[in-house]
C-alpha cells in the first residue's frame, strides 16, 4: 500500500477511535514524513540503531518519540504523556505514537526489527493485547514478528497484568523487552516470571563498570545469567571507546549507544569507510563518538 494510502486508512482509525468532531487530523503526511498530533502536540520519530556484538551490522532500530507543543517548544516524552486526560486518552496516544513511527519505519524499506517503547498505563488499559495493532501494522506494511515492544517493568506494580499483557503480546508474534534492567526497582523475580526476549541493562551500569572494579567483575556475571533466561542481552547507553569494550567482553550481543549512532529521522547507513571493514561499525573517529 502507497504511504499516502495507508496514512488515509489509519487516519479514519483514528478519528472513530476518539469520536472527534473537529477537522483537525491526526497524522498527517509532509515530505513524505508522517506525523501525528494530539492536544496542540506534534509527534515525530526519530530512530537509533542497535548493533550486533559480533558483526557490528545493525539488527534494529528504536523508534524514540521526539514532541513539541503548540508554540513548538520540545517536550520530553514523559511530559507529552501527562496530556491524556484518562485511560481512554492514553491508550490513543500510545497507540497513535506507535504507529507514527511504524509508518516512518517502514517508509525507508529497512531490514531489521523495529523496537517501540509502550506505555505502561496503555498495558493496564488494553485488552486483546496487540490484536488491533496488528491490524495496524498490517496496514503499515509490517508483521508482529518484526516488532520488539520494550517495557519498563520496574514503574508496573500490578504484576498479574503485566503478565497478561506479556503473554497476550507474545502469542501473536510480537517479542517483548524489559527496558532499563538493573535500575530502580528492577529485580531479577520479575525476570523469571516474564520471561522476556531480550534484556537491556540500564546504561548506569555500564558508567559503574567504567569507574568500579567490582561493578566490572559483576557485569559477566549478570549478562551470563540473562543468557541462561534464554534472553538476548542488550548494552545500551554506551557512550565511549571504555564502555564499548567493557560491554563486548561482559558477552552482550547487542550494542547501543551515542557511541556508534545518534537518534535521527533517516534510519542508520554504514559509513563509507565501513562498507569493506570486517565490523559494519568502525571505531574510526571520524564518524564513531570519542
Amino acid at each position: 500500500m502507497e504511504v499516502a494510502a495507508a496514512v488515509n486508512t489509519l487516519l479514519h482509525y483514528f478519528d472513530a477511535l476518539r469520536g472527534a468532531e473537529d477537522d483537525d487530523s491526526c497524522l498527517r503526511l509532509q515530505a513524505g514524513e508522517i506525523s501525528g498530533h494530539f492536544r496542540g502536540l506534534a509527534l515525530k520519530s526519530v530512530f537509533q540503531p542497535l548493533f550486533s556484538s559480533h558483526s557490528g551490522l545493525p539488527v534494529a532500530h528504536e523508534a524514540l518519540l521526539r514532541a513539541a507543543d503548540c508554540q513548538g517548544q520540545p517536550l520530553l516524552p514523559c511530559e507529552a504523556f501527562s496530556f491524556p486526560c484518562d485511560a481512554q486518552e492514553m491508550l490513543f496516544l500510545d497507540r497513535l505514537c506507535r504507529v507514527v513511527h511504524a509508518g516512518n519505519f517502514v517508509r525507508q524499506a529497512p531490514p531489521g526489527d523495529l523496537f517501540l517503547n509502550i506505555e505502561g498505563r496503555h498495558l493496564l488499559a488494553a485488552s486483546n493485547h496487540g490484536q488491533t495493532f496488528e491490524s495496524l501494522l498490517k496496514v503499515c506494511g509490517l508483521t508482529p514478528e518484526r516488532i520488539v515492544l520494550e517495557i519498563l517493568e520496574a514503574r508496573i506494580d500490578d504484576l498479574g497484568r503485566l503478565q497478561e499483557a506479556v503473554s497476550g503480546y507474545r502469542s501473536r508474534g510480537y517479542r517483548v523487552a524489559i527496558d532499563d534492567f538493573g535500575c530502580a526497582h528492577s529485580n531479577f523475580d520479575r525476570l523469571w516470571q516474564l520471561s522476556p526476549d531480550i534484556v537491556k541493562l540500564d546504561r548506569s551500569l555500564m558508567v559503574q563498570a567504567e569507574a568500579n572494579s567490582r561493578a566490572r567483575r559483576v557485569l559477566p556475571k549478570l549478562v551470563e545469567i540473562i543468557h541462561e533466561l534464554g534472553a538476548t542481552v542488550v548494552c545500551e547507553g554506551i557512550e565511549n571507546r571504555t564502555q564499548h569494550q567493557l560491554a563486548v567482553d561482559a558477552g552482550a550481543d547487542w550494542l547501543q549507544g551515542y557511541f556508534y549512532a545518534r537518534p535521527a529521522a533517516a534510519l542508520w547507513r554504514a559509513p563509507a569507510q565501513a562498507a569493506t571493514a570486517s565490523h559494519a561499525f568502525s571505531l574510526d573517529p571520524e564518524w564513531a563518538l570519542p
